[in-house]
C-alpha cells in the first residue's frame, strides 16, 4: 500500500511538473508570424465537433498568440518577450476540442520556434499521436523528454510507452520498457497480465 501511494505521489509530481514546464516538440527551422497568421477553415470541422464556444476560443488564442509574436518581433526579439507559451498550449487544446488534430500539432510544433525544451508541448504531442493511433510517433516525444530532462522526474513516462507497446502488441518492448518503469518502483497489475499470458 505504502509502494502504491509512492508511485501516485511520483505520477502526480512529474505531470504538474510537465504542466509547469508546458508544451513541447523538436525545434523547427524559424518560421516565426506566417505560420502564426495563419487563419485556419472552420468549415473543415465535422457538424458533430462544431462548437461555438470552441471556436471562439481558439480565436481568441490565435489573436492573442499573434499579437504576441507580432510584439515580440517589433520589440527586438528579447528573450524576455517571448510569446506566451500558454498561448500555444491553449490555442493547440481548442484545435483539438473542435477534433483537428493536425491543427494542433502544427500549433505545438510552432512553440518550438521560440521554446527549444518543451516538455509540456512534447507530452501533449504525444498524447495527439496516441489519440491518433500513432503510438510509435508517441513514445518518440515521450523519449525526448526523458532524455532531455532528467529520467528521475519523468520515470513515469515509461508506462504510457509501455502500454503504447502493449497497444501495438510488441510484447519484447513490453518487457523492456516494463523493467525500465519497474526499476523506479511502478508496478502495473494489467502490464503483468498481459506479459503472463
Amino acid at each position: 500500500m505504502k509502494k502504491r501511494f509512492l508511485i501516485t505521489i511520483s505520477i502526480l509530481m512529474v505531470t504538474l511538473i510537465a504542466v509547469v514546464y508546458f508544451f513541447f516538440d523538436k525545434p523547427q527551422e524559424e518560421k516565426l508570424t506566417e505560420d502564426y497568421s495563419k487563419h485556419y477553415d472552420f468549415s473543415l470541422i465535422s457538424d458533430e465537433l462544431r462548437n461555438e464556444e470552441y471556436e471562439k476560443k481558439f480565436i481568441e488564442y490565435q489573436d492573442k498568440l499573434e499579437e504576441a509574436i507580432k510584439d515580440y518581433e517589433e520589440g527586438g526579439l528579447l528573450e524576455e518577450s517571448k510569446p506566451n507559451p500558454d498561448f500555444f498550449i491553449e490555442k493547440a487544446r481548442y484545435a483539438k476540442y473542435l477534433g483537428q488534430m493536425d491543427w494542433a500539432i502544427e500549433i505545438l510544433n510552432g512553440a518550438f520556434d521560440y521554446y527549444g525544451n518543451f516538455s509540456v508541448a512534447w507530452n501533449n504531442l504525444a498524447r495527439i499521436y496516441e489519440y491518433k493511433g500513432d503510438y510509435i510517433k508517441a513514445n518518440e516525444y515521450y523519449q525526448i523528454i526523458i532524455d532531455t530532462f532528467f529520467e528521475e522526474q519523468f520515470w513515469s513516462l515509461y508506462y504510457n510507452m509501455t502500454k503504447n507497446f502493449m497497444l501495438m502488441n510488441d510484447k519484447s518492448k513490453v518487457e523492456e520498457y516494463y523493467e525500465k518503469y519497474k526499476s523506479f518502483g511502478g508496478v502495473s497489475e494489467e502490464i503483468e497480465e498481459y506479459l503472463a499470458q
